[in-house]
């Protein structure tokens, strides 16, 4: 394991009232049903956009389809859930930008690439069998109220080797940590 991929930045973080807010205000709502229902379907769900009223599906994906439209990753710093009290505050507390919840199926993974900037990833749902991949090293990050910077600049994808659970995890951008 290359330690230097991944750093603890924040250990205080109470993940399950992430959950509680997420589940109640985000992952209910009728819009994302039908993903949330497909069993082989990851999502990803903006938190934060451009203007308080943008599609949370807008920015929740590439970057090309952001620039495409004239926009940057730091242009993402609205809350889209304000209700979303305590999530929000860690968001604001680490400078946080184009944050997502992104939840990975079972039996599922990403395609392998590489950001522009490094992310900061807040596991909220996970297990023993699931990872984030970083320049082929295997990474285990624990929901335990940490809140990691991962070097994604290198080649990476998460990994969800589960049979039955999905993973999930805040992901977001800090300026002065990438």
């Amino acid at each position: 394991m290359n330690k230097l991929d991944i750093k603890i930045i924040k250990t205080d973080i109470d993940t399950e009232r992430i959950y509680t807010e997420l589940q109640t205000f985000v992952l209910n709502e009728d819009q994302f049903q039908d993903q949330m229902d497909d069993p082989h379907l990851s999502l990803q769900i903006c938190l934060q956009g451009i203007n308080a009223e943008m599609d949370p599906y807008f920015g929740s994906r590439t970057l090309k389809h952001i620039s495409d439209e004239g926009f940057k990753e730091e242009d993402f710093n609205i809350s889209l859930f304000p209700e979303l009290d305590y999530t929000n505050s860690i968001i604001e507390d680490l400078l946080m930008f184009r944050t997502r919840v992104m939840i990975l199926k079972p039996k599922a993974c990403l395609s392998y690439h590489a950001d522009p900037r490094k992310r900061i990833h807040i596991p909220i749902d996970t297990n023993e069998n699931c990872f984030l991949m970083i320049d082929q090293y295997a990474h285990h990050l624990f929901a335990d109220g940490s809140a990691y910077l991962c070097d994604t600049t290198k080649p990476h994808t998460p990994i969800n080797a589960s049979l039955d659970t999905n993973r999930m995890h805040l992901v977001g951008m800090n300026q002065q940590l990438s």
